[in-house]
């Protein structure tokens, strides 16, 4: 496969009008699917078969899958670094079906979780962090459907509104505290309710011990902050300090939006968190954030819900209608910019011109002036052959037929953008 090239297509595992797909440049259809990942696994380690432990994750995940297998495969002597070998089931990898693509994902989950639990034995060793590392490389590398892509990237979850927080995302919160202006009946008692109060944007870092911070200045603190009274859980929130706290790192941070808010003019701001607030959850392994997310999703508290022996669950809310938006940054024309994940080729698109879908095809393929490109950030999919082996490439998605790859979820122009795309839209000659 050629590193950050893809197509987009709306005709995938023999079917016509589904999807559409965004496949890597070099697959081909109902062939073997193989990732490499250099660089997880430390020299010396044995080649060959990973066997890959059992893991309980929130029903109605199985404990094992085989959908997805790992290998250690030996690097040449000219290559610094050995790798793994990620085996995907080419049946399951394939397929259009519904039903087959949530079995996979499911399966993905699994492997996530299996991964990051060898990550804790030491044969094979994984290296602390790796998992986060394949996982990454492995959504780089898979035909997905376009609802997929989010979901493999950043374990985007539309049905329960909930997604993981990165290292180098950029989370925007949007804070609306209680405006109380007269009591019940006088007549300023109609402003009452919740006042937009201001917005903050809060860079998502990794510490050297692989516990995320919401900024990397006080994540260098020694001594940390904490709170009098001490903090409870669930935390409640009143701003940023509150996310600091010394002693709640965690290597896996997930926002959950709730299903319903206490109306703007509510004089009644005494509900659950769950009404006033987005939640933020934090753990120690993909395990337990995954069984903390089902409990709130269902109502109940995640705290205390982490496994036996593991640091507690870290719940916060805020103390007012709080909404937390995701961003990452992409590169529009040369510069920099905050999106909201979910922000497609379209979105940005639309930022400078409403062009119908054949305007905006790349190319020679459009019928206009109008040049649109979009280009991915992707690792080299190889065994490890030599020094290079290692390298990032940016290469193109392939536009030239998006508008003609039509399904459910839309056109080939309604692409995801993740972290680092590069989107140019030029018009030469225009004055």
């Amino acid at each position: 496969m050629s590193a950050g090239q893809y197509g987009v297509t709306s005709s995938f595992g023999g079917n016509t009008g589904v999807g559409p797909f965004l496949v890597p440049t070099g697959l081909t259809s109902g062939s073997a699917v193989s990732v490499y990942v250099v660089g997880p696994v430390a020299k010396g380690t044995p080649t060959g078969p990973v066997t890959l432990p059992s893991v309980t994750l929130p029903a109605p995940a199985p404990s094992t899958q085989s959908i997805f297998t790992l290998s250690v495969v030996a690097a040449m002597a000219s290559s610094p670094l050995p790798a793994v070998q990620v085996g995907v089931d080419k049946t399951a990898v394939w397929s259009a079906d519904p039903t087959q693509r949530a079995t996979m994902a499911m399966a993905f989950k699994v492997f996530r979780a299996q991964l990051e639990a060898l990550e804790a034995v030491s044969s094979p060793p994984l290296q602390p962090g790796a998992s986060d590392l394949i996982v990454n490389r492995l959504a780089s590398a898979l035909p997905l459907r376009f609802d997929e892509v989010l979901a493999y990237y950043y374990a985007f979850d539309a049905a329960a509104q909930t997604i993981d927080l990165l290292p180098g995302m950029s989370l925007r919160v949007d804070w609306a505290g209680y405006q109380y202006c007269d009591g019940p009946g006088g007549p300023g008692a109609g402003l009452n309710g919740f006042a937009a109060t201001g917005t903050s944007h809060l860079e998502i870092a990794r510490r050297p011990d692989l516990t995320l911070a919401f900024d990397a200045f006080s994540a260098q603190f020694t001594q940390g902050v904490s709170l009098q009274p001490p903090a409870a859980c669930p935390l409640l929130a009143g701003g940023p300090v509150d996310l600091q706290l010394l002693g709640n790192g965690r290597r896996h941070l997930r926002l959950v939006w709730p299903t319903s808010f206490s109306g703007a003019g509510s004089v009644d701001n005494s509900g659950t968190e769950n009404q006033l607030s987005c939640t933020l959850l934090g753990a120690s392994s993909f395990a337990d954030i995954e069984a903390a997310t089902a409990a709130v999703v269902a109502g109940q508290s995640a705290c205390g819900t982490q496994s036996s022996g593991a640091d507690p669950i870290v719940s916060v809310a805020f103390t007012g209608r709080v909404t937390l938006v995701p961003e990452i940054w992409v590169w529009l024309m040369g510069t920099p910019q905050r999106v909201p994940i979910g922000a497609t080729v379209r979105n940005l698109t639309q930022r400078f011109a409403d062009p119908i879908p054949l305007q905006m095809q790349a190319g020679g393929a459009s019928p206009t002036n109008l040049q649109l490109g979009i280009q991915r950030w992707a690792q080299v999919n190889a065994p490890p052959m030599n020094p290079t082996t290692p390298g990032f490439n940016i290469g193109p998605i392939d536009l030239s037929k998006a508008a003609s790859a039509v399904g459910p979820l839309g056109d080939g122009f309604d692409t995801p953008l993740i972290k680092g795309d590069y989107l140019s839209i030029y018009l030469p000659g225009a004055s």
